[in-house]
């Protein structure tokens, strides 16, 4: 906001190295510390999830009745999260930029071209769209009952990638490949299958075991992970098989022997005879 141009009336401490963060990083704007009343402008609360609704709470005394607008950029709450900050006149919603912020003191996240839902009051939606305007994204409206949905699948696409990535690249070090090798060898492979999966109208374009049915080797490749990382394995590759065989891309076949290699049981004995071949 502040590099977009965008006027802040001052933002909220609570304590003496919170202050030092804002000068630091935000040169000219105002500190707001202690209890003492806010300015009379718009709020936007930008706090985690779990600590949304004490804040509210804590702020509901400081706000000037000029206040208007009640914003906070929870993916996950609706703008009713906001409840205590409720008054005649005053207009509650949220904005929720799709994007990741890995560190609140690193480098700005380019904005530009992002999504961003809003939710909430027909006037915070207003101003929630103007905000996005002017942080150059594009706004859309989503529901209230939508929003956990919406940010689970957030969650799935972003959070639970680096997930599976960083389980990857510690694999391919148990391997002997070093830190740059594995960011380097996995990088091809996994921005290919992003750009495939959000290009796919479905489950089409998706390659490896499950997609071919390689049922011995999905089963091998349980045996050979460790056994947190062989769970999530087990858990995506289960999703798959039932995706794949509903899109008519697997046949009952493949799909029946690709569930028994998941579940361990009809495919222990081939795994041990595939470790058997390759030890001689």
């Amino acid at each position: 906001m502040h590099a977009a141009g965008v006027p802040l009336a001052g933002v909220v401490v609570r304590s003496p190295r919170g202050a030092a963060r804002v000068k630091s990083a935000l040169p000219g704007t105002p500190v707001v510390s202690g209890r003492r009343p806010l300015p009379p402008a718009a709020v936007l609360l930008a706090v985690p999830d779990d600590a949304l609704a004490g804040c509210a709470a804590g702020l509901a005394s400081r706000l000037d009745p000029g206040c208007r607008v009640a914003l906070h950029v929870s993916g996950f709450h609706p703008a009713a999260v906001l409840a205590p900050l409720a008054a005649p006149g005053r207009a509650l919603g949220s904005i929720h930029p799709l994007a990741s912020f890995p560190s609140a003191a690193g480098p700005l996240v380019p904005l530009g071209g992002v999504l961003a839902t809003v939710e909430g009051d027909d006037a915070a939606v207003r101003a929630a769209r103007a905000l996005a305007r002017a942080l150059g994204m594009r706004a859309r409206t989503i529901t209230a009952e939508a929003k956990p949905r919406y940010h689970a699948a957030a969650a799935l696409a972003a959070n639970l990638t680096y997930v599976l990535v960083a389980a990857a690249r510690a694999e391919l070090a148990a391997c002997g490949f070093s830190p740059r090798d594995t960011a380097a060898a996995l990088r091809p492979l996994v921005t290919g299958a992003l750009t495939a999966a959000l290009a796919a109208r479905g489950w089409e374009s998706l390659t490896g075991p499950m997609a071919r049915g390689d049922a011995s080797v999905t089963a091998a490749h349980l045996s050979a992970l460790t056994p947190d990382v062989a769970a999530a394995y087990r858990s995506v590759a289960r999703l798959a098989v039932a995706r794949l065989r509903e899109a008519g891309i697997l046949s009952q076949h493949d799909s029946k022997r690709l569930v028994s290699a998941l579940t361990g049981l009809a495919f222990s004995a081939s795994v041990q005879a595939m470790a058997r071949r390759g030890s001689h």
